[in-house]
Parts: structure tokens; sequence; C-alpha cells
């Protein structure tokens, strides 16, 4: 008799910068999410399905649990991590670095894991340089509070350890009489998401400072037109006229450059020629304005 069937929800958690982002990217072996070394990349959460033989798992990236929200804006991206916790997932993957915890981290993360039946501790970047038995020491730290059903050190950007905990996600997931997605399908968002987050990638690793904070980017147009490349339009807004002189740069170089980026990247994503225009506008403390935060996708 074959083994069951199994398909489930796995909420990937943990701090801003804990590497959620990167870990969903290895587990599905493509670029979903959007990467850099800044924290709070991600402001959405983000479903990878992972699939293989006799199983189906539904992989949410999450924002990171800010611990002190600072404007509306993070107090949203907040929000939909407490949300993706508190959703019943079937496991949890709570993210964490290799630095000791403090006891509001030990607060509130055990707080939201204390609800799903299968939580997996990882120590993400055990690649790091680190005393003898550090590492151990943290999980430990973690564990205590935690109480996970198994702890792991990996490196999602190294790769290490990461086919190690995919086999500890699959064998927690429940059973299921079919698929909770069409096989083959990737994620449940729509290429112009994907586009708009492409674009704001770029930007974080374009340029410093506020700058990457304070945008926000909407696609106003994506159109496929069979056998010529697809026409997408982006508005980027920022909250200062100073933020828009520097996104555009001496003589429009800096745009150029971030258009350029940006279009590479979405032929590399959609597998097709691309015409990308992008406009800058101000939208004066738009992460304070709750009814911009709402025609940015950001809160219902």
């Amino acid at each position: 008799m074959p083994d069951p069937f199994k398909a489930g929800f796995v909420v990937l958690l943990g701090r801003p910068n804990a590497g959620k982002s990167t870990l969903l990217n290895a587990l599905l072996k493509r670029k979903l999410s959007a990467v850099s070394s800044k924290p709070q990349t991600t402001r959405h959460k983000i479903l990878g399905i992972l699939e293989g033989p006799g199983y189906q798992a539904c992989l949410l990236d999450t924002p990171g649990v800010i611990p002190d929200p600072r404007d509306p804006l993070q107090g949203a991206i907040l929000k939909t991590a407490r949300q993706s916790a508190n959703d019943d997932p079937d496991v949890l993957v709570l993210l964490v670095e290799p630095q000791k915890p403090s006891e509001a981290d030990l607060g509130e993360l055990s707080g939201l894991a204390r609800r799903c039946p299968h939580v997996i501790l990882a120590l993400n970047k055990a690649d790091l340089p680190a005393p003898a038995g550090k590492h151990d020491e943290i999980l430990a730290a973690y564990a205590a509070a935690v109480k996970p059903a198994v702890s792991l050190k990996i490196s999602a950007l190294k790769g290490l350890g990461v086919d190690e905990l995919k086999k500890e996600i699959v064998a927690r997931l429940p059973e299921s009489p079919e698929p909770l997605y069409e096989p083959g399908q990737l994620s449940d968002r729509y290429e112009r998401f994907f586009a708009a987050e492409i674009i704001r990638e770029q930007v974080f690793n374009r340029y410093t400072d506020e700058i990457p904070h304070a945008t926000a980017v909407v696609i106003e147009q994506f159109r496929e037109t069979p056998g010529r490349p697809d026409t997408v339009n982006a508005t980027l807004y920022v909250e200062r006229d100073g933020q828009k002189g520097i996104i555009i740069g001496e003589k429009g170089r800096a745009l150029h450059d971030l258009v350029a980026r940006s279009k590479t990247q979405l032929e590399e994503f959609l597998g097709r020629e691309v015409e990308l225009d992008v406009w800058i506008k101000v939208r004066k403390n738009w992460r304070k304005d709750p009814q911009a935060l709402k025609e940015f996708g950001y809160i219902p």
C-alpha cells in the first residue's frame, strides 16, 4: 500500500534579516522572494509551493517580527507576521540568527510558536565563524523557550542543512486527500506582484540610508502582447522631494541603472523580454498615511 499523500502550510517566521526569504528561495531552488542585506526587505506574506513525490508543502515567507514598530507601515508588517503564525499553520519553522537571544526575543517568538503543533527551530547563518559551542548554546537558549520538535543548524545562503530541513518539514505535513494547489503552481500571486517586488528589491540593493524603506512600488500597467515584449509601467513612491532626486541621480544615471537592473531581473524571472518604464512620485509621509498604506496593499 503506497504512503498517503501529505500537504500543508508551513510558516517561515523570525526577526528581520534572519534569512527567511533566502531560505524560501533555497527550498524552492529558484528566486521567488526579494532578498537584500537590509532588514525589512519583505513586506508581504509570500507563498511558495514546494512539491515532491507524495507531498506538497505550501511555504509562507513572512515579514520579520519587528520588535519595536516605529510607524504604521512597520505596524502593518508586524501584524502580517503575527497573523501568519496565528493562522494555525501545520508546521512553523522558526528561523533565528547566531546571536544570543534577548528576553524579548524569547517571549515574543515562543508566544507566536505556541499555537503550532510542529515547530522546527533552525539557526541560520551557521557557516559564520563563532567560538566552539556558541551555536549550540544559542540553539539551546531558544529551544528552552520554544520547545521545538527538532533543532537544526543551517545556512540558507550556502545551502548547508537545507535538504535536512526539507525532510523535517515534509515528515510533519499532515495527510491530505489531494494537493492544496494545482500541481505545478509556484505561488498564488500574479506576475505583476512579483514585478513590483523585483523592482523594490533593486531599490534596496541600489540605494542606501532611508531610500529603500521610504519607497513603495506600484505596477500601473502589466501588458502581455503575443510576439512582442511585455510592457511594464511602474511608479516608485517616495516621501520627500529630496528622495526623488536621489533615486533619479545626476543626469538620471541612478534611475537608468535601477531600470536596467530591474529589467534584467524581470526578464530572468518571467523568461521573456520586457519593456520597463519607471516613474518617481512623491507621496508625503506615505508610511504614516493609512489611505496610502491601503492603496499600496499593506493594509486591507
